[in-house]
């Protein structure tokens, strides 16, 4: 693949991702090409009032852990309202998608890392519904629509415990980690993906680099 301007970054919270990203764009300016990390997971417009209706009625929970505020969804509750999140999310992804992907590679010559995005979502909403079977379901199909086909996916793999050692606040910010962790396993065998071992720091950035022809 050569130079590619779009390349996106899956994998689960605490998997490394963002620091990778970042020495990436410092190769990137190295070599005089800006590059820039954007962020696809939580993009609310249409979705907000529905959001803001699950927080009324209790299906979403705001918990407060340290000095941060976590809101925790339990769409599991509601057939209908997770239906409804689901399929507004799309049409924010999409929006936010055209705005923040399409129309920069078009106008002009930066290099977009994308950290977070399809395989990420769908991960929260198997998680948030505890529907394993999502997958199979249109809205996921719809969604999978929305990556293109000629640009290289990074799925970042490193083992539970190993992630744990790192960075043991992922267990604390996120109450369904060990769960969202098997999600992520199920994803990157359905679609056959290819996982890029993040075990050491400087052997993945190599590897990283191959993949993106820097």
């Amino acid at each position: 693949m050569n130079n590619p301007r779009f390349i996106y970054f899956a994998g689960i919270d605490g998997c490394g991702k963002s620091t990778v990203i970042e020495e990436l764009i410092k190769e990137y300016s190295r070599k005089g090409i800006k590059a820039k990390n954007v962020w696809l997971r939580f993009n609310y417009f249409f979705t907000k009032p529905v959001l803001l209706f699950c927080r009324i009625i209790g299906i979403t929970r705001r918990v407060k852990k340290g000095d941060k505020i976590f809101s925790i969804h339990d769409f599991h509750k509601s057939r209908l309202i997770a239906f409804m999140v689901q399929y507004l999310h799309l049409i924010d992804t999409f929006f936010a998608y055209i705005i923040k992907v399409r129309l920069p590679l078009k106008f002009t010559n930066d290099v977009i890392l994308c950290d977070k995005f399809v395989y990420d979502i769908l991960a929260d909403f198997m998680v948030e519904t505890r529907d394993l079977s999502l997958l199979d379901k249109r809205i996921a199909k719809l969604f999978l629509k929305l990556i293109p086909k000629d640009i290289p996916v990074i799925f970042f793999s490193v083992d539970k415990d190993e992630i744990i050692r790192r960075k043991p606040e992922v267990l604390i910010d996120d109450e369904d980690y060990d769960f969202k962790y098997k999600v992520y396993q199920l994803i990157m065998k359905r679609f056959n993906l290819n996982p890029l071992q993040n075990i050491n720091f400087n052997e993945t950035v190599s590897e990283a680099k191959k993949i993106i022809n820097i």
